[in-house]
């Protein structure tokens, strides 16, 4: 039997493939590894994760052949052939809802323009709501607006994690 992948519905559209590892994640290696490694994103191949300490990334730098091999079994479409390990503190209570609620998709109908091709605002909306909903989510659990981006992100300090590695 096939498992649902409740991603499978959204249609984001051209280069979003990249980020079906980030999206699928915690489904992939499960629940307590989830809690040690947060996904942050999908670039030319590489998996950046946050993890709360070095001696985290040394243990998943010890099961990496194992973990892209399920990466390409379960989110092909990644294409993920490297993991790169951003420390950060992780609040165990922060876990982004599983959907938007009523508040976030109004606010996203709110945001994007009515007069857009209904398809194309449809998508936009869609996923300004999701969006909405994993910040709101990360706030809840004890995260912080970045001084420099303003993303809401789960670390110590003013600057959120790719903001300190880039600035």
């Amino acid at each position: 039997m096939k498992e649902h992948n409740p991603w499978a519905s959204l249609r984001f559209g051209p280069g979003w493939e990249e980020q079906e590892a980030v999206l699928l994640w915690k489904r992939i290696v499960g629940e307590n590894l989830a809690r040690l490694a947060r996904p942050l994103y999908v670039e030319d191949g590489v998996l950046h994760l946050a993890v709360a300490s070095p001696v985290v990334a040394n243990e998943l730098r010890f099961w990496k052949k194992e973990l892209l091999q399920k990466l390409d079994q379960h989110a092909p479409r990644s294409k993920v052939r490297d993991l790169r390990f951003h420390l950060a503190p992780l609040a165990e209570s922060a876990a982004p809802p599983t959907a938007p609620g009523p508040a976030e998709w109004n606010r996203a109908e709110e945001a994007i323009p009515a007069a857009l091709p209904r398809e194309l605002r449809t998508r936009l909306v869609r996923l300004l709501a999701w969006a909405l909903a994993q910040e709101a989510g990360i706030l809840r659990g004890g995260g912080r607006r970045c001084s420099a981006c303003g993303v809401a992100f789960l670390a110590e300090g003013d600057l959120c994690p790719l903001c300190r590695l880039h600035l």
